[in-house]
């Protein structure tokens, strides 16, 4: 008999048990529902082409609601056959606004926090301008395209410059746009990356050689920067140079040289060192 009644005992306290553990769970999952939310299975029913091509989505696992907002109000909307509802489109919004629903996630990224000071930003360029919401990494980042044509369809008067005799490969695919600007907003002049305050550093990731430091610095590289000397994405004159005659981007900054020489002579002949020197303060070999 007393094992019996122990039995018992035993019995109700482990249903009573379950029945806390599940009533708890219960409160907690209701707890954590959000409300007006119905989940992207929802949404399934209706737009199935969109769903099927948003699971292969890196935003998948945020899910449609994460950007469009809760989908209750507009399932009922649509339903009643009136419309779309309470919930947000990307359709006939303004960059500004398409690019805020983005940030929401993405402003937190170090690359992304300055987008909103950005000039594409300022100039009416919105995420999704470049950028494809419901696709598959068929392309980094998502873009809607290959970057440098991307960039040319609103760029084309610096596009017509990588077709000048001397150019910065970025036609042939040997450096693209992004190697030395930052589409989505910096500081620095013209968006340009991982710049001093001579806007210079993006120049030095390929042409180290030139950075220094020198014990005799060339004063235009230092307080100008290179672009002082060099169109930096095509130039009909070798080198890049902003002039076809040495001697006469030289005179620009020296004034008349102190030996003219004949036609044709260049001043680099002697100050080959012109970037900057640790022997000759006039850049002598």
């Amino acid at each position: 008999m007393i094992r019996m009644r122990y039995l018992a005992i035993m019995i109700i306290v482990l249903a009573a048990l379950v029945s806390f553990i599940s009533f708890s769970s219960f409160g907690q999952e209701k707890k954590g529902q959000k409300e007006g939310y119905v989940g992207s299975e929802s949404c399934k029913e209706c737009h199935p082409d969109i769903y099927n091509v948003f699971k292969k989505d890196p935003h998948w696992n945020k899910g449609c609601e994460s950007c469009h907002g809760p989908g209750a109000k507009h399932a009922e909307a649509q339903e009643k056959g009136e419309g779309t509802g309470v919930i947000f489109t990307f359709k006939n919004k303004t960059a500004m606004a398409q690019s805020d629903a983005c940030l929401e996630c993405h402003q937190k990224q170090k690359a992304l926090f300055q987008f909103r000071r950005g000039v594409h930003q300022l100039s009416t360029v919105g995420c999704n301008d470049c950028h494809q919401i419901h696709g598959t990494q068929v392309t980094q980042n998502l873009l809607r395209g290959k970057e440098t044509d991307l960039c040319f369809s609103c760029h084309g008067d610096v596009k017509a410059k990588f077709y000048l005799p001397n150019n910065h490969r970025v036609i042939q695919g040997a450096v693209k746009c992004s190697d030395c600007h930052t589409p989505h907003g910096s500081r620095n002049r013209a968006s340009l990356r991982n710049l001093n305050k001579f806007d210079t550093d993006a120049c030095y990731k390929c042409h180290p050689e030139k950075r220094g430091p020198w014990v005799f610095e060339h004063g235009a590289q230092k307080f100008e920067g290179c672009g002082v000397c060099h169109y930096p994405h095509g130039s009909p004159n070798r080198f890049l140079l902003i002039r076809r005659d040495t001697r006469t981007l030289c005179m620009e900054c020296h004034g008349l040289p102190h030996r003219p020489g004949r036609p044709g002579s260049s001043c680099i002949i002697c100050h080959n060192q012109i970037h900057g020197s640790n022997f000759s303060s006039r850049f002598l070999q």
